[in-house]
């Protein structure tokens, strides 16, 4: 198995604008190593986030991994085999300016600017949990739900944009359902689709108000399958999709936040339409009557939002992405 782990210097801070990495083929298995979204250098409550990993120094990525035999406009199909914390304990805080309760430079107020703040959170497998301790020696503790917040292929154009930005390439997403047994699919814009990861979250709540997860590092085992761009599947494909073994979401970014949701219904209604052959108005009411919706942050440069489908509610059992998430979910049937 190809292990990626870099060195200290060797994290980008940036989607876009480097050369590979390391070469992968498509469909073998690999593993990754990724930091905090503050390179590892909080580790007390004590410690002040901005200074240690002053902006733009955050949430460094791996990458990128060239993903041999993927040419540009094909649909990338990147499956989470298993995603693991590297840590028994992740970091998490408050900070000036920042979260959904702060005023910005684009959204102003005059109240009094929030303080920084670190929490540590410590992971416990046997009971699925995270906890930290208030101030005053009280327990706080929510499920423990490792995924990555940020994957990615270089953006259209050659442009190159801060890790912290999502958008159509993929990107600081911050959707849970990135997680293991998940399958991201992205629009590769150059040839070997240049894939970067990082931001692991041990635990975060629907929209990440507070403007960080409980950030950990990770140890992240992929596969990577393809569509090539003129397969019929991949037709009118332009943002990122996911598919779990019982669902169908589709992401949306932009702000303000109805126009994340108007992406990302857009996208599932016409990725129904498609997969099960109904004509465009029906499928907007199927999708309208039984889709769920969830915030993924609603703190960066830009909003993400998704748009679930259950399965079961397809009609006709549709073999979505020509059975690319079967497939890479389940190698050992594929031979």
């Amino acid at each position: 198995m190809i292990r990626v782990e870099p060195g200290p210097e060797d994290y980008t801070f940036t989607v876009g604008g480097r050369p590979a990495y390391v070469t992968v083929p498509l469909g073998e298995e690999f593993e990754v190593f990724t930091e905090d979204c503050f390179s590892g250098r909080i580790t007390a409550v004590t410690d002040r986030p901005r200074e240690a990993a002053p902006f733009p120094r955050v949430n460094p990525l791996t990458g990128p991994v060239e993903l041999a035999g993927v040419r540009a406009g094909d649909v990338v199909a990147v499956h989470l085999a298993a995603v693991e914390p590297a840590r028994t304990w992740g970091v998490s805080t408050l900070s000036p300016g920042f979260g959904a309760l702060s005023g910005t430079r684009g959204s102003p107020n005059l109240q009094p600017e929030t303080g920084e703040r670190v929490w540590i959170w410590r992971t416990d497998p046997e009971s699925g949990t995270v906890a930290t301790t208030t101030e005053d020696g009280r327990r706080l503790q929510v499920p423990l739900r490792p995924f990555h917040g940020t994957v990615a292929v270089a953006p259209a154009h050659g442009e190159v944009r801060t890790s912290t930005v999502p958008d159509a390439y993929g990107g600081n997403l911050d959707i849970p359902a990135v997680a293991a047994g998940a399958t991201l699919y992205l629009k590769a814009n150059t040839d070997g689709a240049l894939l970067s990861i990082g931001d692991g979250h041990y635990a975060q709540g629907d929209g990440e108000f507070a403007g960080t997860a409980v950030e950990g590092a990770m140890r992240t085992r992929l596969r990577a399958g393809v569509l090539d761009a003129a397969h019929p599947d991949a037709a009118g494909f332009d943002w990122p999709r996911l598919e779990t073994d019982d669902e169908i979401i589709a992401v949306g970014c932009g702000r303000p936040l109805e126009e994340a949701v108007r992406v990302a219904l857009h996208t599932l209604v016409l990725w129904v339409a498609s997969a099960c052959g109904l004509p465009r108005d029906d499928a907007y009411q199927l999708v309208s009557q039984g889709c769920v919706t969830r915030l993924g942050n609603l703190v960066n440069p830009s909003y993400t939002v998704t748009l679930a489908l259950s399965k079961a509610l397809l009609p006709g059992a549709p073999r979505l992405m020509s059975g690319l998430h079967d497939r890479l979910r389940h190698p050992e049937e594929d031979r």
